[in-house]
């Protein structure tokens, strides 16, 4: 990872394998371009201040122009940083500033209601979610009882593997448990210091620290033993509430020194404090029989039925963060996100109206509704060949320019998947004795149940076949 400051905007860490405008969109800037990345349309254009990043080649130099190569001009697609930088970007350069998206599927997300939070504390707090795939912090003025700014990075435990046992059977050993534990407060360090300083705060004005995670992100997060997780039953060592002071955790000076840090309980097996919180929020409003499915690696179901509550996690692995697909994505600019299955052809659209590079999650859905719908595939999921103009040896072909196609062999994962977190929903409501019919509410959450097309999680049978007015897109729930 290597350090990007952009003057007057803020400082990025990005992946030394990604090219800086790759890895500045990753982190929320999304900078003009129209030839994906390619070097083609000369557009991405920053302006070198600090930092190593090479001689442009000769069609950059071409599109740039002599004059601009010498005051330090190159196109941010042509640079793959191998240490830090400092950059300047003329404004009309930057198509949005999203805040890495974190910021829409929070305080856009119709579960924020600035009443919840009451103006009770001086200072500011900060708001974490450890997620599987990726690590969000939000800023809270307390005084104000207002949001600040959110920002998101991937989780760097991926390094150890996408799904939940991978990382702790890797934690098994010392070593790597003290590594999986570093790595995260060291990210949490990094949001903090980025955070304070796009918004002109010191860090030491951050006085609470609340902390929400799945069971096992919360283990590695604490170093708390996990053996236990691996086998049946899948305890939790400890699933109690903790509050801890900044001095007992990796924060160093980057909050309060008298900064409290609090980890709400956990819930039980792999649902952990984060469906907690999201599920605290969904019942804010009262409503008498209602579900929480947040989509992710670790998929957590919480179903209630008047005073009962029960919940459970499902391992759907990341087929829904394009994870284990043929050309599969994360929800970043250029990826597939919403997929229409005509009789002669495939349209679709891209995040950021790009030229496509992969699928991500709500476009895979779309997807296997599509073929579903247009009888291309059964209902075992078997496609037919030769059904269909897009269909070929391989797939659905849905750009033949960039010959992005959703492989036959995907829609097996996408079964599983599905599979799991129907199961664990369809036992939960078992358990509470409520059809689904009479679900009131059912509350989408996560970056993937944000964005979902209901009619087509309906068609497949991921979510239940009530009226789609009955669904709330929720976003970042556990954040809220």
């Amino acid at each position: 990872m290597v350090r990007v400051t952009v003057e007057n905007i803020g400082v990025f860490t990005v992946r030394e394998d990604l090219n800086l405008r790759a890895g500045l969109r990753s982190e929320g800037v999304y900078l003009d371009g129209t030839c994906a990345d390619e070097g083609r349309c000369g557009r991405c254009v920053v302006r070198i201040l600090d930092g190593e990043h090479g001689e442009p080649g000769p069609t950059e130099a071409g599109l740039l122009g002599e004059e601009a190569v010498v005051r330090g001009d190159r196109l941010a697609c042509r640079i793959t940083p191998t240490s830090d930088l400092s950059i300047v970007i003329d404004p009309e350069r930057i198509m949005e500033l999203d805040r890495t998206g974190r910021w829409k599927e929070t305080w856009q997300s119709p579960l924020w209601r600035p009443e919840m939070f009451p103006a009770t504390y001086q200072g500011y707090g900060l708001a974490v979610d450890l997620g599987t795939t990726s690590i969000a912090s939000a800023l809270y003025d307390l005084a104000a009882a207002r949001p600040v700014d959110i920002k998101s990075n991937l989780n760097p435990q991926g390094l150890w593997g996408e799904e939940i046992l991978s990382r702790l059977s890797a934690a098994q050993e010392s070593d790597a448990a003290s590594q999986l534990k570093t790595v995260v407060w060291r990210t949490i360090s990094d949001q903090i210091r980025a955070l304070c300083l796009r918004n002109g705060i010191t860090p030491g004005r951050i006085t609470r620290v609340v902390v929400v995670g799945n069971t096992a992100m919360h283990h590695l997060a604490l170093g708390l033993p996990t053996a236990s997780l691996i086998v049946p039953p899948f305890e939790p060592s400890d699933r109690r509430e903790r509050v801890m002071m900044s001095h007992d955790l990796p924060l160093g000076e980057d909050v309060a020194q008298q900064c409290e840090v609090m980890f709400p309980p956990l819930v039980g097996g792999f649902v952990g404090s984060d469906a907690l919180a999201a599920a605290l929020v969904c019942r804010f409003g009262g409503t008498r029989a209602g579900a929480l499915v947040d989509v992710g690696t670790n998929t957590e179901i919480v179903v209630w039925n008047g005073d009962r509550i029960v919940a459970a996690s499902a391992p759907a692995g990341p087929a829904f963060e394009g994870g284990h697909i043929r050309d599969g994505m994360r929800a970043e600019e250029g990826a597939i996100c919403g997929v229409k299955v005509s009789g002669t052809g495939v349209e679709f659209r891209t995040i950021g109206d790009v030229d496509p590079q992969g699928i991500c999650g709500t476009g895979i859905v779309d997807v296997v509704a599509g073929l579903l719908e247009a009888a291309l595939i059964d209902g075992t999921g078997l496609l037919r060949q030769g059904s269909h103009p897009s269909v070929d040896e391989i797939g659905l072909v849905l750009d033949g320019a960039s010959g992005i196609r959703f492989a036959a062999k995907d829609i097996e994962t996408v079964q599983k998947a599905k599979a799991a977190i129907r199961a664990a929903l369809d036992l939960l409501l078992a358990r509470v004795g409520l059809e689904e019919k009479k679900l009131a509410r059912v509350f989408l959450a996560g970056a993937f149940g944000g964005r979902l097309n209901v009619g087509s999680a309906i068609s497949i049978g991921l979510i239940p076949d009530i009226p789609e007015e009955r669904y709330v897109l929720a976003g970042n729930a556990a954040l809220v």
